[in-house]
């Protein structure tokens, strides 16, 4: 079953669970390991274990079908199922309208002028203000996922282009664009601090390859900064996919969803509306302005 997940590492071990999840459950409810013993009925109450038991949003448990249907397709394939393939016919759980995760205008300005005061505040030599700023920049410019984004090599920044960048899945994008703001800081990260050794573009404090909590943890820490003289219900909630989110919405008020998909690294339309549907404000404002 597991050669069935196959992918990029994340997804693969995604995937991965899933289908240790449904084994354990399959081995305890039917008592059996027989392939012919997994029919529809079986994979239908095995979702609704995740959604009422275990309480899986509708997004996990989805995920968690699509990795049965990959895994059954693969079996299927290659020797049918008694009863026919065990996933086909089963359908999706509804999602909810996923809520608007980016910053606004305003927070977008405090956190990039908190990044300039962190490069100044972080001078101890265990310290790294311009790494941490650059891939703020570099996030929030591109909207690449930390994955991606530490996964890039020195060589594949050429001054101006993030090239033969590795997406989730199989994707590859040949050019990202780094604009000004982003390159100036990353290459004064590379004279001042990395050097021109080859290996992961950004690196750790000794010199080794970034983990995502480094960045996880570098951006809570900007937040803090920029939230240093907000009240409660102004305090910035900072990640990663904040900043995507951040990043693909500007994108596609300016210039469509088609290069808001390109951007992404998406081949479907399917999930870019999670990322570029309006705020509830934005949506109140143009009702009240629409006549």
């Amino acid at each position: 079953m597991l050669e069935a997940a196959s992918g990029a590492a994340n997804t693969y071990l995604a995937k991965r669970r899933d289908l240790n999840l449904f084994l354990g459950y399959f081995r305890q409810r039917m008592n059996s390991d027989a392939p012919d013993d997994w029919t529809k009925p079986v994979t239908v109450a095995f979702l609704r274990f995740l959604e009422t038991a275990e309480n899986r949003k509708a997004s996990t448990v989805n995920r968690t079908l699509a990795s049965l249907r990959h895994c059954a397709a693969w079996i299927h394939e290659r020797r049918p199922f008694l009863a026919g393939n065990p996933c086909r016919g089963v359908r999706e759980l509804f999602l909810d309208e996923p809520a608007w995760k980016g910053l606004s205008d305003l927070q977008v300005m405090q956190l990039r002028s908190a990044a300039e005061q962190l490069v100044c505040l972080k001078k101890r030599k265990n310290q790294r203000g311009l790494r941490d700023r650059a891939i703020f920049l570099s996030l929030l410019h591109t909207g690449l996922r930390v994955s991606e984004l530490l996964a890039v090599q020195k060589d594949q920044y050429t001054g101006r282009h993030l090239v033969e960048v590795r997406r989730k899945g199989k994707i590859r994008t040949a050019k990202v664009f780094l604009p000004g703001e982003a390159r100036d800081v990353l290459d004064a990260y590379l004279i001042d601090c990395r050097g021109d050794r080859s290996g992961p573009l950004f690196l750790s404090k000794a010199g080794e390859p970034m983990a995502r909590q480094h960045v996880d943890r570098l951006l809570r820490q900007l937040a803090r900064q920029a939230s240093c003289k907000l009240s409660k219900d102004e305090q910035i909630a900072l990640s990663a996919h904040v900043l995507r989110h951040t990043m693909l919405r500007r994108i596609t008020e300016k210039h469509g969803v088609q290069f808001a998909m390109e951007a992404t690294g998406h081949i479907s339309s399917k999930y870019i509306w999670r990322y570029v549907k309006p705020s509830d404000e934005e949506r109140e404002k143009a009702m009240e302005e629409l006549f």
